[in-house]
């Protein structure tokens, strides 16, 4: 059985703003074992990104983590200082920001940003073996021509290889745990399958685990191991991927499959989710998908759902998940 790299247990992370406390990332429960993929799903703003964000410590004002552990390699990461957390910060854990031309620095060269994740995390490195080290990591995710491409400045990279490039400087330290925050934005679907069988390739390479966040659920069947949904903050499915695809139990898993085109099926039209997504201010009692489930009765909008595993390993938080069994079929 693979060993947990990172457990996240009953992690809140809030942001409090003139109109109130928005409550982004609330009792979230999450395991990412060592050597797979896990992919992070859902609609925009369910608090995926403040959940990567909140792993690596990155949450300012006025956001706020208020409870919870996030256990990495055995050490709690809230209880670390600032110090020994910047050690973890790109040196254990690194993370793809969601838009590489923004991430890059557009007046320093593709080169030196390399070279400076490189000599953060490797001080006994000479500058001759930093641009060693950058070379091959060019090389390794595919930039041809790396010693010509070194003193070039971000503007001059495809998207394609700009996001290559933030893949190289993430990995640049051999990190235990990479953070991919939709790392196939923006692409063409040819150079999102040539991103995506890059971080495949480098996974095994490196050893590295990846927390793949996105919504795009085909990119997910592509490459995840396991599979998280996450609703209005909080995570309402888990499981293997084939259990999610195939074998989902929850409403709102069901609907975000029902939304996706498929070749082999006749569709009229795609199936949509009544209403809209709620205020994180003041979210619904009980599920927060209820005012837009179906299948809701009057106990959902007051009870909040427990935890009910449906089978090993298949989480669901949905307390009719046993009275209508077929809903994944």
């Amino acid at each position: 059985m693979s060993e947990p790299l990172i457990e996240i247990r009953g992690l809140k992370t809030f942001f409090h703003t003139d109109d109130g406390t928005v409550r982004a990332v609330e009792d979230v429960d999450l395991i990412l074992n060592k050597g797979e993929v896990l992919g992070l799903v859902g609609e925009s703003g369910c608090g995926k990104s403040t959940l990567a964000l909140s792993i690596m410590r990155l949450i300012q004002r006025p956001g706020e983590i208020l409870e919870g552990e996030i256990v990495f390699q055995g050490k709690d990461l809230l209880k670390l200082s600032d110090g020994e957390m910047r050690l973890v910060r790109g040196g254990d854990i690194s993370m793809i920001f969601q838009d590489p031309m923004s991430s890059l620095n557009p007046v320093y060269t593709i080169g030196d940003q390399l070279s400076e994740a490189v000599n953060t995390h490797q001080k006994d490195l000479k500058k001759d073996e930093i641009r060693e080290t950058v070379f091959e990591m060019l090389d390794e995710v595919g930039i041809p021509d790396a010693e010509l491409r070194f003193s070039d400045y971000p503007f001059q990279f495809s998207g394609g290889m700009r996001q290559r490039v933030m893949i190289a400087m993430a990995l640049s330290c051999k990190p235990k745990l990479l953070i991919a925050d939709e790392p196939t934005t923006s692409l063409d679907v040819t150079i999102q399958a040539q991103i995506l069988d890059l971080m495949r390739s480098l996974m095994k390479t490196f050893d590295t685990s990846i927390l793949l966040i996105t919504h795009n659920l085909g990119v997910v069947a592509e490459i995840a191991d396991k599979v998280a949904v996450m609703y209005a903050g909080k995570v309402v499915e888990y499981g293997d991927s084939v259990t999610i695809f195939k074998g989902h139990r929850h409403p709102y898993t069901k609907a975000l499959m029902g939304s996706i085109p498929r070749i082999d099926v006749k569709q009229d039209k795609l199936e949509m989710i009544p209403g809209t997504v709620p205020s994180l201010t003041n979210p619904p009692p009980g599920c927060r998908f209820s005012p837009r489930c179906i299948y809701a009765i009057e106990d959902c909008s007051k009870i909040v759902p427990p935890l009910i595993e449906v089978e090993p390993g298949h989480q669901v938080w949905c307390i009719r998940v046993h009275e209508l069994e077929d809903w994944g079929s």
